[in-house]
């Protein structure tokens, strides 16, 4: 595993005619041929949450822990469990990814996927994202 690096992060995601954009500093790091990027999020009306996000060459997972907690993989042509969960509700989501496409070197640069979701069985929307990370 080599040393962590501390990076900028800018979140980008479209559902329909809404972006929304969230942006963090943290730390990146990688062990094997996996990426990790670990950053806290804004403390909101929700609490404190950690995100980490293992970047693999053809899946991305996401797992929040904290007040929040979630869990989401996005592998292209596959549909995956996951779940989201805050002290007063827990869901069941399904996530289908549709486009997974990379043009970071290391974690560093520009990692883009398209993916519906469905909440509880119910389609909850169709989202683009695209993660930038920089060096600090």
């Amino acid at each position: 595993m080599t040393a962590k690096q501390r990076v900028r992060i800018r979140i980008e995601s479209r559902s329909g005619s809404e972006t929304t954009v969230q942006k963090a500093r943290g730390d990146l790091y990688r062990k094997g041929d996996h990426t990790y990027i670990r950053y806290e999020e804004e403390p909101n009306e929700l609490g404190r949450t950690v995100t980490l996000i293992k970047l693999e060459a053809d899946q991305i997972r996401i797992i929040r822990q904290g007040d929040v907690q979630a869990e989401q993989s996005f592998v292209p042509g596959e549909k995956r469990i996951g779940f989201y969960q805050t002290p007063q509700l827990r869901l069941e989501l399904e996530i289908e990814t549709h486009e997974l496409s990379s043009e970071a070197v290391q974690g560093i640069g520009i990692t883009r996927w398209s993916y519906d979701l469905y909440a509880s069985g119910t389609h909850a929307g169709h989202y683009r994202i695209k993660l930038l990370i920089q060096e600090e």
